[in-house]
């Protein structure tokens, strides 16, 4: 082999920039190293020098693994340039494995039946074109699921098993295909794009599994810390509301004592009366959750308006009804925190029946410029990762129910509408 073999770049090569690319679109939410321009700036020149370099000298020793050490180099720069763990940069180098293939695949299945009529530059402008369809489809079905620096929440077993079925599939069949010439077959095209589009499901359909279990179960354990503080909520007003009861017997009792001063005593028995004066909407457990509520309420000079026939919601578990009005009337709260004037502040709860359904009706004054994604509003809080779950577990226990939840904004108020069927039991007895 001379030297010009050595660094001789052939057609074969043109595999180097759509890997590159197809990985560059895959890594994109990978968090990045630091210098991660200068390793970028370094590597980037080092492996394409590379990757030219060794399959040439390779090819001649083993022949069919002239794409497989170019994806091997491709992978190693990865490495280089994202922090996350191994598994996660091969998992998303195996996905542009399969989509560059892919793209591949339809170049050839358009390309093949007609390329005795097809110019060099037409096969360059299909080439283009099947690549440009192929990835941006790739990218809205498969990155864009991806989450901006987590891990990918797939086992390191079926990360290695699909990066073996990859290299069996798209650099060893393929190599066979070539070998026998079946590859200039366009009809050979249509399995093996259906086996990429399948590598892909497998790959992405189970991370999109991994992470609903994953949400899912932080939504339960979140749910699991608003039970718990709903009973801490609960004990503390019984508390109050006995202490405040034996509190106004003493002051009937110090009135009838001449020495003491009636006005003082009155004034004392009206605040006290204030705290013995609980929400009473027929549902024990929205009691508790209202009365808290309205603490807050009037602590912060909010106006809570509450007409509740909350009798309808006897059928919901206590720690879906807590997910929901808690977590609803805390995000009512904080937004009127934000509100200067005092006067505007306001929430009103509607809790009615039509028909065979319960509607909820929550509304506050809002000011805030809200951005929604999937049908809720996004969190104000910097914190995505531990904040925003509030209007997600609402979403998750009125699903529970077959309920549905929609939020929006109407003039200056933020409005939450939920509607939840009624099991048929509870409709007639209610009916």
């Amino acid at each position: 082999m001379t030297a010009a073999d050595v660094f001789a770049i052939t057609l074969n090569h043109g595999y180097i920039p759509q890997i590159l690319l197809a990985e560059a679109m895959f890594t994109v939410k990978l968090r990045r190293r630091s210098r991660f321009w200068l390793r970028l700036g370094i590597g980037l020149p080092v492996t394409v020098f590379l990757m030219i370099v060794i399959p040439n000298m390779f090819a001649t020793v083993v022949s069919g693994f002239f794409s497989l050490n170019i994806f091997l180099l491709s992978l190693a720069l990865c490495a280089v340039l994202f922090e996350n763990k191994f598994t996660d940069i091969l998992f998303c180098c195996v996905g542009a494995q399969f989509t560059q293939n892919l793209s591949y695949n339809v170049e050839n299945l358009i390309y093949r039946p007609w390329q005795d009529d097809i110019s060099q530059i037409g096969w360059l402008f299909i080439s283009i074109g099947s690549t440009a369809a192929v990835y941006t489809a790739a990218y809205f079905l498969c990155v864009r699921r991806m989450r901006d620096g987590e891990t990918v929440r797939v086992g390191r077993a079926f990360v290695f098993a699909i990066a073996i079925v990859n290299v069996l599939f798209v650099y060893v069949m393929q190599y066979l295909f070539q070998y026998y010439g079946i590859d200039k077959m366009w009809i050979t095209r249509l399995p093996l794009i259906v086996c990429c589009v399948f590598g892909l499901i497998m790959q992405f359909g189970l991370l999109a599994y991994k992470d609903e279990r994953a949400e899912n179960d932080r939504l339960e354990y979140f749910l699991k810390r608003e039970r718990e503080q709903y009973e801490t909520t609960k004990n503390t007003i019984d508390i109050i509301n006995m202490k405040a009861h034996d509190l106004k017997h003493h002051i009937r009792r110090a009135q009838s004592v001449a020495s003491y001063d009636s006005d003082e005593l009155a004034e004392i028995a009206e605040v006290v009366g204030e705290y013995e004066n609980t929400v009473k909407t027929g549902n024990g457990t929205l009691d508790v959750i209202l009365t808290e509520k309205q603490y807050r309420c009037k602590q912060n000079d909010i106006v809570l308006s509450i007409i509740a026939d909350s009798e309808q919601l006897a059928f919901m578990h206590t720690s879906d009804l807590v997910a929901v009005f808690g977590n609803a009337l805390d995000n009512a709260i904080e937004c009127e925190l934000r509100v200067g004037d005092v006067n505007k502040r306001c929430i009103a709860v509607r809790i009615v029946r039509k028909g065979g359904m319960v509607s909820v009706h929550i509304e506050n004054y809002c000011e805030d410029r809200l951005e929604f994604a999937d049908g809720l509003p996004r969190t104000t809080k910097s914190d995505t990762q531990f904040h925003g779950f509030g209007m997600k577990s609402i979403r998750y226990s009125v699903e529970k129910y077959g309920g549905t939840v929609q939020a929006g904004i109407e003039g200056d108020l933020f409005c939450l509408n939920i509607l939840i069927p009624i099991p048929d039991s509870d409709a007639e007895q209610n009916a």
